[in-house]
């Protein structure tokens, strides 16, 4: 749990991390020059112990991996600093890596960020929206195929991950046959889904328990076409640190600010409501058009209310994540989140990272 912030939203464009780390970095690149400190300046292509380095925190230690930011199905090309990778964040605690979301580019920012594929264990999804879940069958296989190999993996997630997951060995069986009778990989790995059920009425539910954490669920409204969106809670048993992930929902929901109340880091989708009119202008189809700007008006965060949000939670850090509905650099998010946080009077961190940012726990 978390004390009552009592600093003031810090102006990053990259990850920060709780106590002094982000800040020396600022510091320092203020020392050499503000020029150094320009978005994206960490890169996205270098290693994971590098990266920390640059970011002051300990490769080793539990830490929040920023893996992919890039809201919707649309496939972007963007370079850094604008997002291109589809939504997974990656919480390591104990030595484990637990993937929240797990979209298209999963497992290649997981290299990338230099993640051993024989850590991660459990995927959590909070809903079933493709940029979110479309990584799964690429995960599941290309990790088995590494060295270190994955072992065992739980996919967790609303009602018919179990379905999904079973899909996955069924759709790619002859290929897996293959590679087991020629490929010297050894058997196929287990790969199971296990499906959350949380009342309509709502609630907080437990989820999954291990050495390492106690992760907690409950249920977050993303439009009434989205009937299961969760929002995911972990507390690391070793510290003591509690971590909230959104997921997808529409800012602010009550639920989520429950799940929240007292969090040491709040990770909670962003979109730019001033760019929705852009999008949904280059829909030649007028009812498609409408029906796109009803879902991001009403079924997503504008990143103005979020310090809002933080501020009724009680959360420490406010990571900003999920970035819709253009590309656009984390910047000018995180500019917008520091304007409202002055207006509604949120004192915490506010963290707008790039993607393969660190941010230490």
């Amino acid at each position: 749990m978390c004390d009552t912030p009592t600093g003031t939203p810090e102006d990053v464009t990259g990850a920060a991390a709780p106590g002094t780390s982000r800040r020396h970095l600022l510091q320092s690149a203020l020392t050499a020059g503000r020029a150094a400190l320009a978005v994206g300046a960490l890169g996205t292509a270098r290693p994971a112990a590098a990266r920390a380095a640059a970011t002051g925190t300990a490769a080793g230690g539990d830490r929040i991996v920023v893996l992919g930011l890039d809201g919707g199905p649309k496939i972007n090309t963007a370079a850094p600093p604008l997002p291109s990778a589809k939504p997974a964040l990656a919480l390591v605690a104990g030595g484990s890596t637990y993937l929240v979301d797990c979209g298209l580019d999963t497992t290649r920012q997981l290299v990338r960020a230099g993640l051993s594929f024989a850590d991660v264990h459990d995927v959590l999804l909070t809903h079933h929206h493709l940029d979110h879940t479309s990584g799964l069958p690429g995960l599941a296989l290309h990790s088995w195929t590494t060295t270190p190999a994955r072992g065992d993996l739980r996919v967790w997630g609303p009602p018919s991950t179990s379905r999904q997951v079973k899909g996955v060995k069924a759709a790619f069986g002859e290929e897996v046959d293959l590679f087991e009778s020629g490929g010297g990989f050894g058997a196929f790995p287990g790969l199971r889904g296990h499906d959350v059920t949380i009342p309509r009425r709502g609630g907080i539910q437990r989820v999954l328990e291990d050495g390492n954490v106690v992760v907690h669920a409950t249920r977050v409204f993303h439009g009434p076409e989205v009937e299961d969106a969760y929002a995911y809670r972990f507390t690391v048993k070793r510290t003591g640190k509690v971590v909230v992930f959104s997921g997808d929902t529409a800012a602010p929901d009550a639920a989520l600010i429950e799940l929240a109340h007292g969090c040491d880091v709040l990770v909670h989708e962003a979109q730019d409501n001033d760019n929705v009119e852009k999008i949904v202008a280059s829909i030649p189809d007028r009812a498609q058009a409408a029906a796109l700007r009803t879902h991001l008006l009403e079924s997503h965060s504008n990143v103005a209310d979020l310090p809002g949000v933080a501020r009724a939670a009680e959360a420490r850090t406010l990571v900003l994540s999920h970035y819709t509905p253009l590309p656009q650099p984390p910047s000018v998010y995180l500019a917008k989140a520091r304007a409202a946080a002055e207006r509604v009077g949120y004192r915490g961190r506010i963290v707008a990272p790039a993607e393969l940012d660190v941010i230490a726990l």
